[in-house]
């Protein structure tokens, strides 16, 4: 009897044991690419940088995400998304009988465990609403002792200025960044700069940035430097800049 209960124990061990091992491989089959709902951990940034657009909601697969609206000229900070289907789009706010419209839909797919910014830009007005979608994580660690910055140009043209220029502390770090255009990350020693942003060849027509004091780019990080407003305009959509940290 004893060793009849011994050889089910030991069956049943065994049995256990396979279990253990093979139910992973089977949890893992079947699901091809697409990610379940669980550690997507995308993230997303979204800046509202058009100087006629009132505040707007995002939405991912025609569900609306979170509460929160977005304004110009402010930045949401990272947020993680809760599906990375398709599509996404960014809506105006509702509003007391007034009915949501789409503004701008996005179908490239994101992927998991990266982060992304959406620059939206344009008129409403004159029909020239648009975005930038960049992502923000991949290029290669800083060297030690170094950060990286880029630029992003969402500042709407006007007056014949088609491209901006960008100095670090006096020495010229952009040229010729188009309207929707995004730099290449360069690098930078850590430390303190001002940037100053112009018109492509005319480095004595500064354009105002308010909101670009010194900016202290820090050992190993990255950061996107962005314009928005309408350049030499100097009213409410009046041209300005601003930083924010990709990683």
């Amino acid at each position: 009897m004893t060793t009849k209960n011994n050889r089910a124990t030991y069956i049943f061990l065994i049995l256990f044991i396979t279990a253990v091992f093979i139910m992973p491989f089977i949890s893992s089959c079947g699901k091809g690419g697409n990610a379940s709902s669980v550690g997507f951990n995308t993230q997303l940034e979204i800046l509202n940088l058009g100087p006629d657009v009132h505040p707007v909601n995002l939405f991912v697969q025609y569900i609306m995400q979170g509460t929160t609206s977005y304004f110009y000229p402010s930045s949401s900070g990272y947020f993680y998304l809760n599906s990375i289907g398709l599509p996404l789009q960014v809506r105006t706010a509702a509003v007391a009988n007034t009915a949501t419209v789409n503004l701008i839909t996005i179908d490239t797919g994101f992927l998991a465990n990266h982060k992304y910014s959406i620059y939206i830009t344009g008129l409403v007005s004159n029909n020239t609403l648009s975005s930038i979608l960049t992502l923000d994580d991949t290029t290669g660690t800083p060297a030690v002792g170094f950060g990286k910055i880029r630029f992003v140009n969402a500042a709407i043209s006007s007056q014949n200025i088609a491209t901006l220029d960008v100095a670090a502390n006096g020495t010229a770090a952009f040229t010729k960044i188009p309207f929707k255009g995004i730099s290449p990350y360069v690098l930078l020693p850590a430390g303190n700069y001002v940037f100053q942003i112009y018109p492509t060849g005319s480095p004595t027509t500064l354009l105002p940035t308010p909101t670009l004091q010194s900016t202290t780019i820090q050992d190993g990080r990255l950061y996107t430097l962005y314009s928005y407003g309408i350049v030499l305009n100097t009213d409410t959509s009046a041209f300005g800049a601003s930083v924010i940290i990709n990683r």
